[in-house]
C-alpha cells in the first residue's frame, strides 16, 4: 500500500496579479480565473519589433515598465473586453492600436507592432498560407517559463533580513500570485513547494512548480521602486538567483485575495 500523502496549511492569497501585456507593469485583483493558461488575460499582448519578429523584453528595455496594461473587463467573462495601455505622462490607449505601437516605438527607439495570443484553431485558409510559407503560425503563448508564477511572502522577508539596505518589493518580482506565509516560516520558502501540489481556494490546484531563476528585470526602477542591483546580487549570492517558482495548472477555477493555501505532496 502506498503511503499517504501529507497536507499542510501553507498560507493564504496575499495579493493577485496579471501582467495583460508581457513586459509591462500589470493590474492588481481582486478576485481571478485561472484557466489551463494561467490566470485569464495574463501575457495576453506583446509588442514585437516589426523588422525581425522578436518579441521586446524588459530584459533588454527596461522602460517597458514605465507603461503599465490592463483590462477594461473581465476577460474570463466578458468578449468584448479589452486591453488599455498607460503610457508615462498618463495617457492611454488600445493595445492593438497602430497609435499605440508608434507610441510605444518612439519611446523604445524601435519600430514595433503587437501580437496577440491564439487560442482558436487555424482556419484550413491560414493552414494553407502558413504551409506555403506565405504566413507564420500565430503565438500560443508569451511565458518564458510556466503559466503561472508563484512567490513566498516568507521569501521576501528572508532576503530584506540578508540585505536590509535593498527593497524587496514583491512588483519588483512580478508574480501572479503573493502568498503569506506564516511568521515562522524561513528560509526560501517555496523550495518546500517543489515535490508537491498546490491547492489554492476551493477550485484551483498548481503542479510542476519549478524555481524561478531571476534576471536583471528584478532591479530596473518601475513606478515608485528605485534601480536597485542590490535585489539581484542578494538573490544571486545566497540561492543562485532562485526566487520563487513557475508551475502548471492541474485543475482550474476562480482564487480570492484571502484563500486558503494547501500543499500536498
Amino acid at each position: 500500500m502506498e503511503p499517504s500523502m501529507g497536507r499542510r496549511r501553507i498560507g493564504t492569497v496575499r495579493a493577485i496579479w496579471r501582467y495583460p501585456v508581457k513586459s509591462m507593469r500589470g493590474e492588481a485583483l481582486a478576485r481571478a480565473y485561472v484557466g489551463d493558461r494561467g490566470i485569464a488575460g495574463d501575457r495576453e499582448w506583446a509588442l514585437a519589433e516589426t523588422a525581425y519578429g522578436g518579441v521586446v523584453s524588459a530584459r533588454a528595455f527596461p522602460r517597458m515598465l514605465e507603461a503599465r496594461a490592463f483590462w477594461t473587463g473581465d476577460p474570463a467573462r466578458d468578449a468584448a473586453a479589452r486591453v488599455r495601455i498607460e503610457l508615462p505622462g498618463g495617457a492611454t490607449c488600445d493595445a492593438g492600436a497602430p497609435a499605440a505601437a508608434v507610441a510605444l516605438g518612439r519611446m523604445l527607439k524601435r519600430d514595433l507592432r503587437f501580437e496577440r495570443i491564439r487560442a482558436a484553431p487555424l482556419s484550413a485558409a491560414e493552414m494553407d498560407a502558413i504551409m506555403r510559407g506565405e504566413a507564420t503560425p500565430p503565438r500560443r503563448d508569451f511565458f518564458d517559463e510556466d503559466v503561472i508564477h508563484l512567490v513566498a511572502s516568507g521569501t521576501l522577508e528572508h532576503l530584506r533580513r540578508l540585505r536590509p539596505d535593498a527593497d524587496f518589493d514583491p512588483c519588483r518580482f512580478r508574480p501572479n500570485v503573493l502568498v503569506d506565509t506564516p511568521g515562522e516560516e524561513r528560509g526560501f520558502v517555496e523550495d518546500q513547494w517543489l515535490d508537491g501540489r498546490l491547492e489554492i481556494g476551493a477550485e484551483v490546484r498548481i503542479a510542476g512548480a519549478r524555481p524561478a531563476l531571476r534576471c536583471v528585470v528584478t532591479t530596473w526602477p518601475q513606478d515608485q521602486l528605485p534601480h536597485q542591483p542590490a535585489v539581484l546580487r542578494a538573490a544571486w549570492e545566497h540561492h543562485e538567483a532562485y526566487v520563487g517558482v513557475f508551475a502548471a495548472v492541474a485543475a482550474g477555477g476562480w482564487i480570492t485575495v484571502g484563500d486558503e493555501i494547501t500543499l500536498t505532496g
